[in-house]
Parts: C-alpha cells; structure tokens; sequence
C-alpha cells in the first residue's frame, strides 16, 4: 500500500469530507472564521509526508550472513500496514488544523416583509452650519442626528443616501445594511461637497436616478434643506418633482431652520419653504417644517406614519451549525486510535 500516497490525499480527504458533511447533507453554506486553516491543513500534509520519508529512509539494521533466506521471506498484512499510525496522526493534525479555521453553517432561509425603498437627500451646503436649531446646535448636526434614529428604525426596507450643496453626490446606494448607511452617515461633514450653492434639484435628481433600478412598489424620497436653490443645476427644483412625479414617487420635504437664522452662527441665513412646499404638492408628498430638533423629530416621526409598504421575499442567512467540536472530536479520537496501534500491533522496534 503507498501509504505516501494516504498521507497525501486521504488526510485532507477526510478532513474535508468531515467540514463538509453538513454541507453535503443540506446544501448549507459554509463559512469560515478564520480562512487561514486550509494552509494549515497543508502544512500539517507537508510535515507528515517529510516524516514518512525520514522515517522510512532512517531505521536498525541486522547482519545476516545468508541474505538468500530473506529473499524467501513473504511481507505479511502488518507489514503493509506498517505506516497506519503515522497516517492516522497526519489526519489528526488536518481535522485540528480545519477546526481552528471555525467553519460554520449557514441555512438560507426565506420570509415575507413589509417594506419600501428610500432615498434619504441631504443637504449639505453653508447654509446648514446656521445655529438656529437650538442653542449652540447648527441644522446639519440636528439633520444628521434625526436621519440617523430614523435609519436605525427601518427593519426590512432599503435606504440610500444622496448629498448636495453646489453639486450632487451619492453617498449610498439603495442598501438593507443599516449598519453601513449609519457609519456613512455619522461620518458626513460640510465641505464634503463643495458647499457654495444649493443645487436641490440635482440632488434630488440623482435619488431619483436610484430609484429607478429598484422595483420595489413603493418609492419615497425624503428631502432635507433650508429649501433655497441658488445655483444653476442640471434639474431645476420644479423639473426634478415632475420627474418624480412620471415616475410615481413621493417625495416628502423637510425645512430645517428658523426664519431669520439663530444664535449668532453664520449671521442669519433665513430659509424658503415655497420650493420645498412645491416639490412636495407635485409629487403627492408631504411638507413638513422644523424650526427646532423638536419639531424635526415629529416631521420625520410622520414621515414614518404615511410610508405605504409593499410585501417582498428577502433571503438571510441564519446560523445552523458549528463544526469546531466535531472536528476536534474525531482529531482527539484518531490520535487515541494511533496511540493504541502503535502502542499494540504496531509497535515498532528497537
């Protein structure tokens, strides 16, 4: 029996066989903790081959003066299975080296939610560094503070995010990963765009360009500005909402700001709720005006209210099965066996 050959392809064989017996028997997926245990599986494939051959080629010696005796001597079922313990400890050693990669199964489950496609617009220009939210609290950090308590609060929806100020940026696609849309958003600043100018209509153009690769049924857009488009633009404020308007989306508007601006911050830059006001009459949305973060958390808070949600299958992973006590299991089990053979039958001398 080549048992280089054993130690070669059976140990990882079975090692693989042994991760993959639940993956096998239901389709689960498997994933990895730690990917790195595949090289150690073959680096423990490696060292044992090396030891096969210097063991084989290192060993006692007898003297005999007739060797023709020998010749004579027919190889028993031991003999050929001579290498079975170092075979079993390579195996071992793989089974240990896949079990600390911690594989785990997954199961695909699939269930029915209630949910709509947002796109969150902000704005992000000058102006929104005006103080009048409250004392010492400018809009942006009252904005970003509202829109991160309503992302925490959407369960099956997608949200995507959009800036402007002079021009318009996409800062998030349409995404179920609420996590990553709040890390994005806590991380948003003035100056991120270049912020001389409101160019509403650009940014609320390019939520609608998002939209219109989802087909979900229900579409909204929220749109957050001191509402005072400044700067030429792609769209104007009154071509966007008839955009949206084409293509059956809501889009409800929020003025953040006080009239005549607030405590001492930028010197007073005053909002405009007419465009606001008017995109949200086009596209059958919602105007909503807050001076303070009070009345901001209640605009978003009836936001909340008026979404028209839609049913659509989603799929998500759930845990199934962890396979690190297994593994471990038939190592510590496999060096039992190779202890006794070759403590037994095996035994080798001198």
């Amino acid at each position: 029996v080549p048992w280089l050959l054993v130690v070669a392809i059976g140990g990882p064989a079975t090692a693989w066989a042994v991760a993959h017996l639940d993956d096998l028997r239901h389709g689960a997926p498997i994933e990895w903790q730690r990917p790195y245990a595949p090289l150690l599986a073959l680096g423990a494939v490696l060292v044992g081959v090396a030891l096969f051959h210097l063991r084989r080629h290192k060993g006692a010696s007898l003297a005999f003066t007739r060797v023709g005796t020998l010749a004579q001597v027919r190889r028993g079922a031991i003999a050929w299975l001579a290498g079975l313990p170092g075979a079993l400890r390579v195996v071992a050693v793989v089974a240990f080296a896949v079990a600390l990669g911690r594989p785990e199964t997954f199961k695909i489950e699939t269930r029915e939610i209630d949910s709509v496609d947002i796109m969150i617009v902000l704005d992000m220009s000058k102006s929104m560094e005006e103080t009048d939210m409250s004392p010492r609290r400018d809009r942006m950090d009252a904005a970003l503070a509202v829109v991160r308590d309503f992302i925490a609060q959407r369960d099956g929806d997608r949200v995507g995010l959009a800036v402007f100020a002079q021009g318009a940026m996409l800062q998030c696609p349409l995404t179920g990963d609420m996590d990553v849309l709040d890390w994005i958003v806590a991380d948003l600043r003035i100056g991120d765009v270049p912020e001389l100018g409101t160019a509403i209509g650009d940014g609320l153009g390019m939520a609608l360009g998002q939209l219109e690769k989802s087909e979900a049924k229900s579409k909204v857009v929220i749109l957050l500005s001191d509402g005072d488009n400044n700067v030429v633009t792609a769209f104007t404020p009154e071509e966007a909402a008839r955009m949206a308007h084409d293509d059956h989306v809501k889009v409800f508007t929020v003025l953040v700001g006080a009239e005549g601006g607030g405590w001492g911050g930028l010197g007073g830059m005053s909002v405009n709720p007419e465009t606001l006001r008017n995109i949200a009459n086009v596209t059958g949305g919602e105007f909503f005006r807050a001076t303070d973060s009070r009345r901001l958390n209640a605009s978003f808070d009836e936001v909340r209210k008026t979404l028209e949600k839609t049913r659509r299958v989603v799929k998500h992973k759930v845990p199934d099965r962890q396979l690190f006590g297994p593994l471990v299991g038939l190592g510590v089990l496999l060096l039992i066996l190779e202890q006794v053979l070759a403590a037994t039958r095996f035994r080798r001398f001198p």
